[in-house]
């Protein structure tokens, strides 16, 4: 079994519809495929669905997609996710497809300071096989495309690096 972890972030002035292109093209792909989906959701919008406290356009837009395309909204409870020193607010949801979310476990919104105006969701996924191994296939490397983009980083810099030695 494969499952798919995601993250989707629709910036809340953005003019394209609910939910973006990228995210609808990922759900159609993992449901042509038969793969199994966890999306989480920085989705900048209010339904009640997910715990906020008032339902918003791009919360009904939302919702409506996540209904008409079999997926489960795996949110519990209404803890904001999104805090600020004047307002607070769950505008950030995990949405599955419909038999991932049998996989998620204790799904909550936790306390831990996050550096950020937005509160960690933590969750466990049950069944992941966590021996697995990520590596780079040298050989595969765009080495022309590396020293292009090394370049860019690099502009700018010293040409110069002194090494201290202690």
């Amino acid at each position: 079994m494969e499952i798919i972890l995601g993250s989707a972030y629709p910036p809340y002035n953005d003019v394209e519809p609910i939910p973006p292109g990228e995210l609808d093209r990922l759900v159609m792909g993992c449901r042509a495929e038969g793969t199994h989906l966890i999306i989480g959701c920085d989705a900048n919008s209010h339904h009640n669905s997910w715990g906020s406290t008032n339902i918003n356009n791009r919360g009904e837009c939302l919702f409506n997609y996540i209904m008409t395309n079999g997926l489960d909204i795996m949110n519990r409870g209404n803890r904001p996710t999104f805090v600020t020193s004047n307002r607070q607010e769950v505008i950030d949801n995990t949405i599955a497809t419909f038999h991932a979310g049998n996989f998620i476990k204790d799904w909550h919104v936790t306390e831990e300071v996050s550096c950020s105006d937005h509160r960690y969701i933590r969750f466990t996924v049950m069944g992941i096989d966590h021996s697995v191994i990520t590596y780079r296939k040298p050989r595969r490397t765009d080495w022309e495309s590396y020293r292009t983009e090394l370049s860019g980083c690099l502009n700018g810099m010293t040409d110069k690096i002194n090494n201290l030695q202690i």
